[in-house]
């Protein structure tokens, strides 16, 4: 797959990362991870996806509309010319498909408390108001502490995070639900955070394949399942910033 053929499909790409798991999309994300050229078009066009989403979402459906629009066909004319009836017909595709973008993107999803909690247990962790577990370098290291002291390890790191060196690990419960952190060091020398737990805990809606995202303040994230583990990627920046170490 060259890189013309790449854009052509990712162009289809949703901005919100629904489509990561879908395999029409695999090759051509493949070509993103090799070649940088592609990798900027894709973020920039992910970019401009997102804001073009948040924009529609942010336009009010009228209440009055419906009716409207039922009111104008009772005393439009006949339409004699078949054009004019396929102009109407696309008018109409359009509308719903907007219509339904503004309704899906309107429910903004929250973090819950559990999640929130973890993000309170990161910050701690970055201020230095409170301290790691333990510490090391190696990711397995801090996996292997993790399960001696039956806290939620992970059983698969994403594979961008996997290359990424580690800092440390903290485990805690929130009403009765162990939860654990472990930090990395990302190569511009800013953190990201891989949280860790069951499958017992609450969402704000199902989780359904594909990685949830959630920009909520300073912090973006990403929370998917896998069996029954549940994971949670947290940094301070961008979905696009935290979307590169999903692919």
């Amino acid at each position: 797959m060259d890189n013309r053929e790449a854009k052509f499909i990712l162009g289809a790409y949703r901005p919100k990362g629904q489509d990561a798991d879908d395999p029409r999309f695999f090759e051509a994300l493949q070509q993103v991870r090799r070649d940088p050229i592609v990798e900027r078009w894709f973020s920039e066009s992910i970019a401009f996806d997102a804001v073009m989403t948040e924009k529609l979402g942010a336009v009010g459906v009228p209440p009055s509309l419906p009716e409207n629009i039922l009111a104008g066909a009772r005393v439009s004319r006949p339409l004699r010319s078949p054009f004019i009836k396929w102009a109407v017909a696309a008018v109409i595709v359009l509308a719903a498909a907007v219509g339904s973008l503004i309704w899906h993107n309107a429910r903004t999803t929250r973090l819950v408390e559990w999640q929130t909690a973890a993000l309170h247990v990161i910050s701690s962790l970055v201020k230095n108001e409170s301290t790691f577990d333990a510490q090391s370098r190696s990711t397995g290291d801090l996996l292997a502490w993790l399960r001696i002291n039956h806290a939620p390890a992970a059983h698969r790191l994403p594979n961008n995070i996997g290359k990424l060196e580690s800092i440390g690990c903290k485990s805690f419960a929130w009403n009765g639900i162990p939860v654990s952190v472990i930090c990395f060091k990302r190569p511009d020398g800013r953190l990201i955070h891989l949280v860790t737990t069951n499958s017992l805990a609450p969402f704000a809606r199902p989780l359904k394949g594909a990685p949830e995202f959630v920009q909520q303040d300073e912090w973006v994230t990403a929370t998917w399942r896998e069996g029954d583990t549940t994971y949670m990627l947290a940094l301070e920046g961008s979905r696009d910033q935290l979307r590169y170490y999903l692919l």
